[in-house]
């Protein structure tokens, strides 16, 4: 099993990241040459546990959670040490039971939050911690999150109050409801901290509740959003959907305006994914979703966003065909497209984003991570990429995130699959190194990491 700690020994890495619409038909027409180039400008960070997960609260009560879980435990800690949020619909359905058994989807029950601590654990990550705001009371969140602190300790990053809460309350009525949990949690958990508002693409909430809520608690500035409705879902329109002007745009940048202005330490897109309702089969699922996910990534990390947490898991309400990774019943059978988006994105390693200029094609994009360096390719043929990133280079290996066409599901990276046990045996290429430039000719519908030395 390969650990990412041994793919940083590097001293620098380059990212190429490459996605086209036109799939593995684009293969047969001549490459087209590119030059890359990434200025020094800073536009945000991507640090350690920037790719995360959400899954739904009543996982919890399901079991999903466990050390004993050792499949999903490895999956987790293949992405190195990361953030896991716990809340979505179903946090705002499922109560607190301090008596209860355990064992139940319908409640959470203190044995229910000992296991979660074992997993966190056992993975090397932490947890935002959701509380049942529609359906409880501020006394009853406060036990819950007395017994989740002492359980969790220092695995717990921050609690959450509700779910989209703009579907059921205002942002000022949502503000009351806020202050009254937090001032009862942190009455049990002195010096507790918070993420929120957690409102649903409304860009209208976060500077209000960034600049009255700073000396309330709150930690992480948080936003959730989709695409939009599964019905209309389509390859085109997810992979159009990061271009710039566009409402994730505006998202990103209504984000970054309110943690600059709240002085908040960071924000995060604490639910995201492709499609709402679980997204669609043949868009969500697909090679196309991973190299749409490394577009969101870059677009949040852009906008001085400190990370994504992609929802997935399992869920009661419809299947969720987005989900990073694929269950049957609280037990991994696989990986999906976005996972490999997440895993490519953590092996390229932490640092400042630049932004980059590029020249020689039309409908492409790029970025820098570090002495990484991202490239979107958005049109109809493969590239030949020369990049010359801001660090020294000599020599490079290269990562190609790759499958069969955009609507394949038989993705790999570097010639190996990841497997339900969190498996992973690539076989980077060498590529060559002229003049401190990289040059990689990049398969269409593809993504490359390139890995300087």
């Amino acid at each position: 099993m390969i650990r990412l700690r041994r793919f940083r020994r590097h001293t620098a890495a380059l990212l190429a990241a490459v996605t086209v619409t036109t799939g593995a038909a684009a293969v047969a027409h001549a490459a087209v040459a590119v030059t890359v180039t990434v200025g020094e400008a800073t536009a945000g960070r991507s640090g350690p546990g920037f790719a995360g997960f959400s899954y739904e609260k009543d996982r919890v009560g399901a079991g999903v959670f466990d050390a004993r879980n050792t499949g999903l435990v490895a999956l987790f800690r293949l992405l190195g040490p990361g953030v896991l949020r716990l809340g979505g619909n179903l946090a705002d359905m499922v109560g607190w039971n301090p008596d209860g058994a355990g064992g139940s989807a319908t409640e959470i029950a203190p044995s229910d939050v000992d296991k979660l601590a074992g997993f966190l654990k056992a993975a090397g990550w932490k947890a935002l911690y959701g509380i049942n705001l529609k359906q409880n009371t501020a006394a009853r969140a406060a036990s819950e999150a007395a017994y989740a602190a002492k359980a969790l300790g220092t695995t717990l990053a921050a609690f959450e109050i509700g779910n989209e809460p703009n579907y059921y309350r205002s942002e000022p009525a949502y503000e009351t409801s806020y202050d009254s949990y937090v001032k009862a949690i942190r009455a049990r958990v002195p010096g507790a901290l918070f993420d929120g508002p957690g409102a649903a693409s409304d860009t209208s909430w976060p500077m209000p509740f960034a600049t009255h809520e700073r000396a309330a608690g709150l930690a992480v500035l948080s936003m959730h959003t989709y695409i939009g409705p599964n019905t209309a879902a389509s390859v085109a329109g997810m992979l159009a959907s990061t271009a710039p002007g566009g409402a994730l745009a505006r998202q990103w940048s209504a984000m970054a305006a309110a943690k600059a202005a709240g002085g908040i330490g960071q924000w995060r897109m604490t639910e995201a994914n492709s499609y709402f309702h679980g997204g669609a089969p043949g868009v969500s699922d697909v090679q196309a979703a991973a190299l749409w996910a490394l577009d969101f990534l870059n677009g949040v990390a852009s906008h001085d966003g400190s990370g994504v947490h992609f929802h997935g898991g399992t869920s009661t309400q419809f299947p969720l065909y987005y989900s990073p990774i694929a269950f049957a019943g609280s037990v991994p059978t696989g990986v999906q497209a976005v996972y490999y988006a997440e895993l490519l994105w953590s092996l390229a390693g932490t640092g400042p984003v630049h932004a980059a200029t590029v020249s020689g094609a039309s409908g492409v994009s790029a970025w820098g991570i570090g002495d990484a360096v991202v490239v979107n390719n958005k049109s109809g043929s493969a590239l030949t990429a020369t990049v010359r990133p801001a660090g020294t280079v000599t020599a490079a290996d290269a990562y190609v995130l790759t499958a069969p066409a955009l609507t394949s599901k038989a993705v790999t990276i570097a010639g190996s699959a990841v497997t339900a046990n969190g498996d992973f045996h690539p076989q980077p290429r060498a590529l060559p190194v002229s003049g401190g430039t990289v040059t990689a000719t990049v398969p269409s519908g593809s993504a490359v990491l390139i890995r300087t030395r």
